[in-house]
């Protein structure tokens, strides 16, 4: 009998030392980044920093067609449409003028040069999809198809199709439950719209008529850069669609 519940034992704990093998041996899967639906080979690869994912400087950047200039621990990135200043070490950023503030600093490993995927991406037009499951990060930006720039153009700009934005462009905003609403320059059939909150689509918490939308989060929004994105169609049945970006920043009172 003794025999028989040490033999049990026994194999109980080896197969409980093979589970335990076998789950540390398993490897983590490397992270991703899709540029308007092409897988892009970064060297370095990305990292993972205090919950944010951090891509080689120039990969993203000349990615998103935008040209980079380094010096002394400066980054400043100019696309068609938005000019971004970083700095190695520091949470201060500037974004089209206007201050903004990060979560992680730009850092440097060995020869490389390291920045948020997202707040650039953000930063510079696009939006910014994380799956978790494939630790994959996809972004898309308009007008932007990697090197070949094939992409095409939203049929309406931001700056034509919003105004009156809430929070406005670029603004940073000290509140972490800010209403966010735009008005429409033209009429816009209110059942074709979707609105989508850093890539989450909250078209259906959104109030929205043809001549603008209003939404309140239901919940405290992270202290980073936020993109709203708007799609739809015009009362003539003409595709429509529009971004802004703004910062939240928890108050230091």
């Amino acid at each position: 009998m003794h025999f028989v519940h040490r033999t049990i034992t026994a194999a109980l704990g080896g197969a409980s030392l093979i589970a335990t093998m076998l789950f540390v041996s398993a490897p983590a899967l490397a992270i991703s980044v899709q540029i308007n639906g092409n897988i892009v080979a970064l060297n370095p690869t990305p990292i993972e920093r205090a919950g944010r994912v951090f891509v080689p400087l120039r990969g993203v950047f000349e990615q998103l067609g935008a040209n980079v200039v380094y010096s002394n621990g400066q980054i400043n990135a100019t696309n068609r449409r938005h000019t971004i200043s970083l700095n190695i070490g520091s949470t201060q950023a500037t974004v089209d003028g206007q201050p903004q503030t990060l979560d992680v600093a730009p850092f440097i490993i060995g020869a490389s040069t390291y920045v948020p995927l997202r707040f650039v991406s953000q930063a510079l037009g696009a939006q910014v999809n994380w799956d978790d499951a494939n630790q994959l990060a996809s972004v898309t930006s308009y007008g932007v198809g990697g090197p070949e720039g094939n992409a095409p153009l939203p049929p309406t700009s931001g700056m034509q199709l919003l105004r009156n934005e809430q929070p406005l462009n670029g603004a940073v905003v000290r509140s972490m439950e800010p209403q966010i609403a735009a008005q429409f320059n033209q009429n816009v059939d209110p059942n074709s719209l979707r609105i989508r909150l850093d890539g989450v689509d909250i078209t259906a918490a959104v109030s929205r008529t043809r001549n603008g939308f209003e939404y309140l989060p239901t919940s405290p929004l992270q202290a980073t850069v936020h993109t709203v994105s708007v799609r739809g169609r015009d009362m003539n049945g003409q595709q429509v669609n529009a971004s802004w970006t703004f910062t939240t920043e928890r108050s230091r009172m």
